[in-house]
């Protein structure tokens, strides 16, 4: 039976190992459906979809983090996932926090799970520090400028004052959940995991991925793609390397390289 959160980009019961998306702050599910079906048979994608867009544009939108996760959660148990194969969480930019967040609770809840975890595009943010998502609320100049900088949302739905307006508003609910994702604390998990980013992006610094380590008992490896914030939208190396990533989790291989 569909879920309303989790979407699934290609039905695929035969395959190996499960990948599930975790979308961007101001994004939706649709950019990385299109990723999922690019992806071999062998991998059966699913993406989230968070609340007051895409599938989900009637239901109010929702910046309580642990609503939010246990939504996800509850999600992931009703579709079985992660339930007779092995599934890897990736998670890009806001959802680079999500996963990490879902990677605690699936462990400790489903500890025979078999589990892989990939953060893209997100800085390590401790719960005590600074930095990690703006402190007071922005104007709406400012965040059309972030979303200007980000360049994640086409021009033509910014030169529309009505879709300016909704994306602007769904950006604003999802920096409030960035906000609160970060004061959550960030036990050390019992993982390895995969930190990535683009070389370009200067909004989250190589220095600020490898932080990634400190949360992590096991090895954290680090991959840099041409690109900026959303280079696994453009740069070709992206899907092959993802594919393989899967591929070694499917095989139940130890993490020894990016």
């Amino acid at each position: 039976m569909p879920d309303p959160i989790l979407s699934i980009a290609q039905r695929r019961p035969g395959a190996a190992v499960q990948l599930l998306f975790l979308h961007h702050a101001g994004g939706s599910s649709y950019p990385y459906l299109q990723i999922g079906n690019q992806l071999s048979a062998s991998i059966e994608p699913f993406c989230l979809e968070l609340a007051g867009r895409g599938s989900r544009l009637l239901e109010p939108l929702q910046a309580d983090p642990e609503l939010t996760l246990s939504g996800i959660v509850a999600a992931i148990g009703h579709l079985g996932l992660g339930r007779d194969k092995p599934l890897l969480l990736f998670g890009h930019s806001l959802g680079a926090e999500l996963a990490y967040q879902l990677a605690d609770r699936l462990q400790r809840e489903s500890p025979q799970m078999v589990l892989g975890l990939i953060l893209s595009a997100r800085s390590f943010v401790g719960p005590d520090a600074e930095g990690g998502a703006p402190s007071m609320p922005m104007s709406n100049a400012e965040i059309l400028h972030l979303l200007q900088q980000y360049e994640g949302t086409p021009a033509e739905v910014l030169a529309d004052a009505e879709l300016r307006q909704y994306v602007i508003g769904v950006m604003r609910n999802d920096l409030a959940l960035l906000a609160a994702l970060c004061r959550l604390p960030k036990p050390i998990l019992p993982l390895a995991a995969h930190v990535v980013g683009g070389d370009g992006d200067s909004r989250v610094p190589v220095s600020r991925l490898a932080d990634w380590e400190r949360v992590f008992a096991a090895l954290v490896t680090q991959r840099l793609f041409p690109g900026g914030h959303f280079y696994l939208f453009s740069s070709p190396e992206f899907i092959p390397w993802l594919e393989e990533r899967a591929h070694k989790l499917a095989r139940q291989e130890p993490v020894l390289s990016g």
